[in-house]
């Protein structure tokens, strides 16, 4: 990888942390699409998970007095069982195939409660828990999986702060789940440490804008950024895997 990727990977790391500081979640998984344009995707995931703990650490320390930690335990349960049961699957699955199927979930999730009026009903204990075996065993193979578990999050929290906060130190322990992954076999490529540190520098500084953005707007600006952000994510996810 040269210095004018390693340069762009920052400048991407800075610009997708500010925007998942202030939304919650989008960022990653367009920093995901940057490094899999440079280097092979079984690279590419883990490069992304070590560049993502620290944004998602930082957005956590940030709001660490909003995070819902119950929530956070529930979801981490099968992070790392459910990982491990689909890991050799990584290079043989349908990814395009997979991606839509998230796209679709996530529209349902997003406008349905719309359309009829009722508001998405937060999980329970059983439904956070199922939740992050679901997540933990599509993260190997999808990469980037926060769009799906997005509107889960924003039913099962109280306002935007809370939203973001938990949802932050959820994906801590998402990507900490596929670093170990990976790493056990071998799949972090100590080539890619330049990269690495560049998009750490770069989430580092873009989340601390991101959250003074998101400090003075207020609840109903981000309902509706919300929905228009996790919309667009939804139908680029189809683009994408139609292509």
């Amino acid at each position: 990888m040269g210095l004018e990727t390693v340069v762009l990977v920052g400048v991407c790391a800075v610009a997708t942390s500010a925007l998942t500081a202030v939304l919650g979640f989008g960022g990653g998984i367009v920093l995901l699409a940057v490094l899999v344009a440079f280097v092979d995707p079984l690279v590419a995931i883990p490069l992304h998970a070590a560049i993502q703990v620290v944004s998602n650490g930082t957005r956590t320390v940030v709001r660490h007095r909003d995070v819902d930690w119950s929530v956070v335990w529930k979801t981490s349960l099968l992070l790392l069982p459910a990982g491990a049961l689909t890991l050799p699957l990584a290079r043989e699955a349908p990814e395009a195939a997979l991606q839509a199927l998230i796209a679709v979930a996530v529209l349902a999730a997003t406008w349905l409660p719309e359309w009829l009026s009722r508001p998405f009903r937060a999980p329970g204990t059983a439904g956070w828990i199922g939740l992050g075996g679901v997540i933990g065993a599509l993260n190997p193979v999808v990469g980037a999986t926060g769009p799906l578990a997005a509107p889960f999050f924003r039913a099962g929290t109280s306002d935007r702060l809370g939203f973001v906060g938990t949802f932050a130190a959820t994906q801590v322990s998402g990507h900490l789940a596929k670093l170990v992954l990976f790493g056990v076999v071998g799949l972090l490529p100590a080539s890619q440490a330049p990269a690495a540190a560049a998009g750490i520098a770069g989430v580092i500084g873009g989340t601390w804008l991101g959250s003074r953005f998101l400090d003075r707007m207020p609840e109903r600006r981000f309902d509706r950024l919300y929905l228009v952000a996790i919309t667009l994510v939804a139908l680029w996810l189809l683009v994408d895997a139609a292509r």
